[in-house]
């Protein structure tokens, strides 16, 4: 067994610092920038996956407690019933 740890292990708070610094610096504009390429590079995969309408037409269904929240908030807010 180590009777102490090599110098290289840090934290796992000091750990996820180092892993999200760069991220940390950004702008808001230089991080959205960024979600667009890779949204853009996911819709270039579902293209080429030759199967983009059925990926495409893929709806996940609500969970029933998300329902049930919406439905609350929507009741909260005056918006009516849910459709």
């Amino acid at each position: 067994m180590l009777e102490a740890l090599p110098g290289w292990v840090v934290s796992d708070a000091e750990s996820v610092r180092r892993e999200v610094a760069d991220w940390a610096r950004m702008t808001p504009e230089e991080r959205w920038q960024l979600a667009a390429l890779c949204a853009r590079d996911a819709m270039w995969a579902v293209h080429a996956s030759g199967r983009a309408e059925q990926i495409l037409a893929a709806v996940d269904p609500l969970p029933e407690s998300t329902r049930i929240a919406l439905a609350r908030l929507r009741k909260e807010e005056g918006w009516g019933e849910e459709p």
